[in-house]
Order: structure tokens, then sequence, then C-alpha cells
């Protein structure tokens, strides 16, 4: 099971399968990197973010993939990501790659690890034109072995709306919109705002947009730092007050990318916890 992590009070729950050994979560790695996007983000350091995942869909006969979405590790079997990410794939198109941080390098101090799919479970009210519910859960085929740049997020452990945290968006997404892809991951710290200043934002911004509160929004009024094309499934980040970091969205939507008064929007785990727990087992 995954774990859940409160913000207050300063401490943490592992729910990790009997099966498997404990396993903190939220903890990334300190394994020495010096540092280097998200657009106008930087490098993240080699696990830094051992959870960030990459969802790969296979070519047309399975000999090789290439990456979709990002997504995040929740314990050894199971991955979150965004439904509209995997929704039109067959599980035998799906693969799920987990340790990776250079596309385009095998010479990393560990290698990455990459799954095949045994189930996913799209959120039942997914909604393919609002994005709404916009959230997926994939099982991999066999369990992994926690590494020092593999382990898994833990889930938030109240309903906090964060309004002022400080997140960080990470992923391999276009480093501007319709710009190149970056072959090394990226990070980015990006505001959460309320739903209502979100939709004010968006207004200023000349789109009217219906933001519920299964939405999580996270940007600059200036713009200048979000996610992008590529970076959708990833995770938003916050770290919690007992020091751990957990999953507080999952990048879904936006218009355009780092522009002024257009927010990053994101699926709000807080909301959905119930139902990966009734679903990661």
């Amino acid at each position: 099971m995954p774990r859940r992590c409160q913000r207050r009070p300063r401490t943490s729950r592992s729910l990790t399968a009997s099966s498997a050994p404990p396993a903190e979560c939220g903890v990334p790695s300190m394994i020495p990197q010096p540092e280097g996007r998200i657009v106008n983000g930087t490098n993240a350091k080699f696990g830094e973010w051992p959870w960030q995942v990459s969802v790969r869909r296979t070519s047309f006969f399975g000999l090789s993939s290439t990456h979709r979405c990002g997504g995040a590790l929740l314990n050894e079997l199971w991955i979150a990501t965004a439904g509209h990410c995997v929704d039109d794939l067959l599980t035998s198109q799906i693969r799920i790659r987990v340790g990776e941080y250079d596309f385009s390098s095998v010479s990393e101090p560990y290698p990455y690890v990459e799954r095949g799919v045994r189930r996913k479970a799209v959120h039942p009210k997914y909604n393919f034109f609002t994005y709404e519910h916009d959230l997926a859960l994939v099982q991999m085929e066999e369990p992994l072995k926690f590494l020092p740049h593999i382990s898994p997020i833990c889930l938030p452990g109240n309903d906090d709306l964060l309004i002022g945290e400080t997140a960080t968006v990470t992923g391999w997404g276009r480093l501007s919109e319709h710009g190149r892809l970056p072959s090394v991951l990226q990070k980015g710290s990006v505001p959460i705002v309320s739903n209502s200043k979100c939709k004010d934002m968006f207004l200023k911004g000349g789109r009217r947009e219906h933001i519920p509160e299964i939405f999580l929004c996270a940007g600059y009024e200036k713009g200048g730092v979000d996610s992008c094309q590529g970076d959708s499934g990833g995770p938003l980040q916050v770290r919690g007050a007992d020091g751990r970091y957990f999953l507080a969205g999952i990048i879904s939507w936006g218009i355009g990318c780092a522009e002024a008064n257009l927010p990053g929007v994101c699926t709000r785990i807080s909301m959905f916890v119930p139902w990966i727990l009734e679903n990661v087992t």
C-alpha cells in the first residue's frame, strides 16, 4: 500500500505491502551530483526525486518504448499518473520506467528499471472533455526493489488546501511551448494558489475556466515557471512539516506553458486518497 504523510502533526505512516520490506516514503536520496526544465526550471540531481516515473508507450512491435507522461511511484507495485496518459492504451502498450534521470545516458550511478504493466485503473469519473478526475493507477508486472534512486512518495495525510505552499513540479516535458524535449529530468518551484484565485487568474489571462475543488492550481501571476507537454501525469510534490515529500497533485492540464495568469492545473490528490487506497492493494 502507499504511505500517507501528515503535514501537521509531524508524523507519517508507512503502508507498504506485507510482502515487501519497510521503506520510508517521501525521502529523497542524497547521492552527490553537481547541479546542472520544466519551463524555466533547472536540472534535477540524480536521485533527487526517486519516485519520479516515466510512463512510456511501446513501439508497434513492442521492441522499444518512448516517453509519454510522468508518474509517481506509490509503492513497490503501483504508480499514479493522469487518466489521459493511459486511458487510450492497452496494458500491453504501457511500460513503466523508474530510476531514470538522463534519457541520453547509460553511465549513471545506478541504472533505471523498466516494467511491463499488469493492470490499470482509470478513475471511473474521468472526463475526457473537462479533465475532471484525471487520475489513473497502474500496477507493474513485478514488484520493485527500492534502491537509493528508487523509492515511493507519501500520500497527503489530511485535506489541507495548501494555499501559499511552494510546490515542486518535475518531469521531462518540453522546455517551452512547442519547444525541445530535455534528456535530463527537470524541476521547478511554483506557488499553490486558491481555486478562486486560479479562476481569477485565468480570467485575467482571457480564459473562463471551471475549477472545482478536485483541481489544484499552481503558478505565478507573471508566469515564467510551469510544466509543459510531456510533464502530464507527473508529481506536484510538497515537503511536509515532518520533512517528507507528499503527492499534492498529479499534473493534468494547462493553457500554453509558463504564460502570465495561466497557472498549471493538477488533480488534487487529497480528494482521491480513499479511491487510491481502495485500489492499491
